[in-house]
């Protein structure tokens, strides 16, 4: 420890070194004097910091308490291209320069091109000021900040090739306009849906606009009849060009009508009109068919226009992926974009969420616009669906997994207005239930629609939340046994009671813990060694959900006991009929036999990679920083504070997943290759 304080001591004499010609003590300094106006000496150190840096381990920090972020932020250094967004390279001049006016319609098609690739960049997570806003059309297009759409146009000077009324002109003044304008208002909308739900900045999208007005004034009626007018100018007789030229021109105008159109409808319209996402995606083949035709023009795009927008900060490249990648990133958006209206035909509570789960588990995942989408299909305005409560449905998923007490669900129970009367007790421990577990509900489902990153992390809290819901549902469920007369069940030799509410609420508990685990393999949070454990505790969760399912299934039951108080005046839609039982054996079933084929496959990686470890296939890598039992504590730390199931202590887990049967094995193998001359490793 004492050499360590002494390396340290020395470079931090190195970091404020001033002048001296008195050497360290005990130290052999060469001392180099730089000529200078003012009589100031200065010593070399650079042989002293090397000597003191070889005693330090790698990863190891050293740190001045007193390099504050004053002193940090003083270290900027103006004339530092990476660092002063305001510096000029050498020949280039601040003035701007006069933007280019494109004479032919390829080049249009190439600009169209080039702003459909930007607009995807910003898409796939860059910031504005990286993409669309590099564009100089975009950019004097918004630089008055125009309220209207008389307002929102070029302001170019006239030249000799672009004189009003001519094919050139109009090109520029109503084609490139009319899309560029078409194109700001498609990313106001979207920046509004992003916005409106439950996302997390650049994480997976940029919403800052830098005070720049995406055409908030302008209506998105107004801009289609300027993109139907551009069309149809293209097909008149006026643009004399050849018909393959405007077919791509009127495909690309066509296409950002539909999809501004798309953008810019609500849930209802969505439930109530047709979806035009199909014609988006047939005018994308257009698009793809067309883009040779297309001309690049580089010079309408410039860093320069950052200078404007974010002068504090460093420049940051402009970031245009290839057009083939933006095409398949917008025709991706489309396809995914019709497929989630397939939630707004409701078909039970478990296929929705078995969409949601399948649908964000994509591979690429979908974008964020699209999950944005989603989140505000489920539920918008106090309105699930478009249509429905979402008490409907949080109640038809317990419905269709434990099939509670008929007397739960009677819509009478809700006509009762006497404290006293078993009616509206139990209404109000339901309405409680509803309420307390459909914001549990809810958010789960945004949940689902984040990134898989952040999915696990807000996991890991959700499931302190529904073990608190867990707990109050277990006393809710214990005054409804009392108030329906339930009757007890003989089950494993116990007598029991069905607690319809909390067995609902652990199996989803159980799930998320799943979750949680099966996200850490996908995410690679797990080394290769630790597979084997990981795999081990899944299955143990796996095999407590299989016993709970058990037990629901031997509760899910038609009707209540017969001494019912409220049998002789239950209502009929209340009684579950022969549909419902089918349904809810059928989802315990399913359920079932999924989680035992996934405890199965687990049980066969245990082995696997058991059995790769014993062999040396798979060896564990130096971590002097860390310990077993200390990587165990960090892994189970989403679990420690759930009250069911019990972690399971570290000498415990060690025990059962160094399976001593699976070396003996190993090892008659190895014996066995040996003898044969063979090898001992896997090809």
């Amino acid at each position: 420890m004492s050499n360590f304080r002494t390396l340290i001591s020395d470079i931090i004499a190195f970091a404020r070194l001033h002048v001296s010609e008195k050497p360290i003590e005990g130290k052999q300094i060469t001392t180099t004097t730089i000529s200078s106006h003012s009589p100031t000496s200065y010593r070399d150190v650079t042989q002293l910091f090397r000597q003191a840096c070889q005693g330090l381990d790698v990863g190891q920090l050293v740190k001045d308490p007193n390099f504050t972020l004053f002193e940090a932020v003083g270290a900027l250094e103006i004339m530092d291209p990476k660092m002063d967004s305001g510096l000029l390279k050498p020949g280039e001049d601040d003035t701007p320069s006069e933007l280019y006016q494109p004479v032919l319609p390829e080049e249009i098609i190439g600009i169209m091109d080039q702003l459909l690739s930007s607009e995807m960049s910003w898409h796939d997570g860059a910031a504005l000021s990286q993409t669309v806003f590099t564009c100089l059309y975009i950019d004097n297009l918004l630089s008055l900040n125009p309220s209207s759409l008389e307002e929102a146009k070029f302001n170019l000077p006239p030249s000799e090739t672009h004189q009003p009324g001519s094919p050139t002109y109009q090109l520029l003044h109503i084609v490139l306009r009319a899309y560029c304008v078409g194109l700001i208002k498609c990313c106001e909308r979207v920046n509004l849906q992003i916005l409106a739900e439950h996302t997390y900045e650049e994480e997976d999208f940029v919403t800052q606009t830098y005070n720049v007005s995406l055409l908030d004034f302008i209506t998105v009626a107004e801009i289609n009849k300027l993109l139907v007018s551009a069309i149809e100018y293209v097909d008149s007789t006026a643009a004399p060009w050849p018909n393959n030229i405007k077919m791509a021109l009127k495909a690309r105008l066509a296409f950002r009508k539909l999809f501004l159109t798309e953008l810019s409808r609500d849930v209802k319209e969505m439930v109530d009109k047709r979806s035009n996402w199909d014609g988006c995606i047939t005018l994308l083949s257009t698009i793809g068919i067309t883009r040779n035709l297309g001309i690049a023009v580089p010079s309408v795009f410039s860093i320069a226009v950052q200078r404007k927008l974010a002068s504090t900060v460093p420049p940051r490249p402009i970031v245009q992926i290839p057009f083939e990648e933006a095409f398949t990133i917008v025709s991706r958006l489309c396809k995914d974009a019709k497929e989630i209206l397939r939630v707004l035909t409701y078909s039970g509570a478990t296929n929705l969420m078995t969409f949601f789960l399948r649908f964000t588990a994509r591979k690429p995942q979908p974008s964020t616009y699209v999950r944005s989408l989603l989140q505000t299909l489920f539920f918008s305005n106090h309105v699930a669906l478009g249509r429905m409560q979402i008490s409907h449905i949080l109640l038809e998923d317990v419905k269709e997994l434990c099939l509670p007490a008929d007397d739960l669900f009677d819509p009478r129970n809700e006509l009762s207005e006497m404290p006293s009367d078993t009616r509206f007790q139990i209404h109000q421990r339901m309405k409680w239930f509803v309420e307390r577990a459909g914001n549990s509900y809810i958010t789960l489902y945004r949940t689902i629609c984040q990134n898989r990153s952040r999915l696990r992390r807000n996991l890991c809290h959700l499931i302190v939340d529904w073990d608190a819901l867990q707990i109050e549902c277990e006393e809710i469920d214990g005054e409804l046994q009392q108030l329906i007369k339930e009757e007890p069940v003989l089950h494993n030799d116990n007598i029991s009671y069905a607690f319809s509410l909390s067995s609902w609420v652990y199996h989803y508990k159980l799930r998320q813990m799943e979750w949680i685990i099966f996200l850490g393999f996908e995410l690679e949070v797990y080394l290769p060694h630790e597979f084997a454990g990981m795999y081990w505790y899944l299955q143990y969760f796996l095999r407590t959900r299989l016993q709970h399912l058990e037990r629901i299934r031997h509760f899910v039951h038609p009707g209540v006991a017969v001494d019912s108080p409220l049998a002789a005046t239950r209502s009929k839609e209340c009684i579950a009929s022969a549909q419902d039982i089918a349904n809810a054996q059928a989802t315990v079933n399913f359920t079932l036999l999924e989680a035992a084929a996934l405890q199965e496959l687990c049980s066969a990686m245990i082995f696997l990679y058991t059995a790769l470890a014993r062999l040396g296939l798979v060896k564990t890598p130096p971590q002097p920083y860390s310990t077993d039992v200390m990587r165990y504590e960090l892994r189970m730390k989403p679990f420690l504070t759930i009250g069911c199931p019990d972690v399971v202590p570290f000498e415990d887990f060690k025990a059962l997943v160094d399976n001593p049967d699976i070396e003996s094995r190993c090892s008659r193998w190895r014996q066995k290759t040996q003898k044969r001359g063979g090898k001992t490793s896997i090809s």
